[in-house]
């Protein structure tokens, strides 16, 4: 770990527990923008100038002190607004009757000492798969449009809706998982009847129905798990567990979140991230259903922090996403992994989900690797893929799956 990434984790983790840093030598330009960038990829930028903005580091600076506070109250205030538009939609789906649980987003932020610097880049609606005509309908009354224009909405798992005026960003999930998937579509058994369990909270003085406090932990660990085998998990998520535990600690029931994870084999990786929240971010022990696991934190950490928000730094590091799962694919189906080029260059039928002309034109294939590479490059405008170096770091990333007992050595 370098300097600038223990800053960004030490400032961060005064963040959590309302504190601010002290750093009284000065930083220098260079490594201070190096600060901010690392900080703006994880999404973590108000929260970091709300540890730092006493620090002599910072104070020192009139122009290092407005752009932080120019920029974090900017940030700060989008998701208030966000937060606000939120609660008003909730509120119209209550009064057609409609009642969604709402997982992970809001229901996280509000655990943070000031919510609305914990960023969300949506916000999660659980229904009924037999209501979701009645959502999609009272989402376009509304005014939502589709995300994508060839969704599928009476097979797609999961729709992503848009509003063109408040930008608000809504996805509806008819089940946590994709019951396809083969490498984590098991998990959906880890929460069945999660649904009926569900319980009601007040946010921003609305009711809302969301997971019970075990359920809803587990959720997001097996959220965490799946970016995991995706291109990677961001530290925000890491304290979001934290957090949660935190908070619901005493009504969470530990056995059974250890032996889902367990059963899942994921028992190390959440034993290091809450190892993390132990060593770097400030919270207290692991829970016991953990406390076994010596687990070294230390290589999931760095593919945290280097990977960014969900692992989205590096457009080679998300095209290397279809070699991690199919290791975990062929783990729990028996099989041998699929060769690292088709793994990088899947077939039509694994993509045409995502591109649904290819249902009609399959020989079109080509042109949908074309465009899922420019979609990389849309997000992260760094470069071309380099296959090359998807191969690389998709070799390294299933040596930390098997580092931590996902899959087999």
């Amino acid at each position: 770990m370098n300097n600038t990434e223990a800053k960004l984790l030490e400032a961060f983790s005064c963040a959590l527990h309302d504190e601010h840093v002290q750093w009284a030598e000065p930083i220098q330009n260079d490594d201070w923008l190096r600060l901010l960038r690392l900080a703006s990829e994880n999404r973590l930028l108000p929260m970091i100038a709300q540890a730092t903005y006493l620090s002599p580091a910072v104070t020192s600076s009139a122009r290092r002190a407005e752009y932080l506070t120019r920029k974090a109250k900017s940030e700060t205030l989008a998701q208030a607004k966000q937060t606000a538009e939120f609660t008003l939609f909730y509120r119209y789906l209550a009064g057609k009757g409609l009642l969604p649980i709402v997982t992970k987003g809001i229901m996280c932020r509000e655990l943070y000492p000031h919510p609305d610097q914990r960023i969300s880049v949506d916000e999660d609606l659980l229904v009924d798969p037999d209501d979701f005509m009645r959502y999609h309908q009272a989402l376009e009354d509304y005014g939502f449009e589709l995300y994508d224009p060839d969704s599928r909405l009476d097979v797609d798992h999961e729709v992503a809706y848009k509003h063109p005026d408040n930008h608000m960003y809504i996805e509806v999930h008819k089940c946590f998982f994709p019951p396809d998937s083969e490498a984590y579509g098991d998990c959906n058994a880890a929460l069945e009847h999660a649904a009926e369990r569900s319980v009601e909270v007040n946010v921003w003085g609305v009711t809302m129905r969301t997971l019970a406090p075990t359920d809803h932990l587990l959720y997001l660990i097996l959220h965490a798990y799946k970016h995991f085998l995706h291109s990677g998990v961001g530290i925000r998520q890491i304290a979001d567990i934290n957090m949660f535990a935190k908070h619901y600690s005493a009504e969470i029931d530990w056995e059974r979140i250890g032996t889902e994870c367990k059963k899942l084999r994921i028992d190390r990786m959440t034993a290091a991230m809450f190892g993390i929240g132990r060593e770097y971010l400030g919270f207290e022990e692991r829970p016991s259903c953990f406390a076994d696991n010596e687990i070294d934190v230390e290589p999931l950490l760095e593919d945290i922090i280097t990977g960014g928000l969900y692992g989205t730094n590096d457009i080679n590091r998300l095209h290397s996403s279809n070699m991690t799962l199919d290791a975990v694919a062929a783990q729990k189906n028996g099989r041998k992994a699929r060769s690292t080029l088709k793994s990088l260059f899947p077939s039509a039928a694994a993509l045409e989900s995502r591109y649904a002309y290819l249902r009609r034109k399959p020989w079109l294939l080509p042109a949908a690797w074309v465009q899922r590479a420019w979609r990389y490059m849309i997000k992260r405008e760094n470069g071309p893929v380099s296959p090359a170096e998807s191969l690389k770091i998709g070799k390294n990333r299933i040596a930390l799956l098997q580092q931590y007992g996902i899959i087999d050595s």
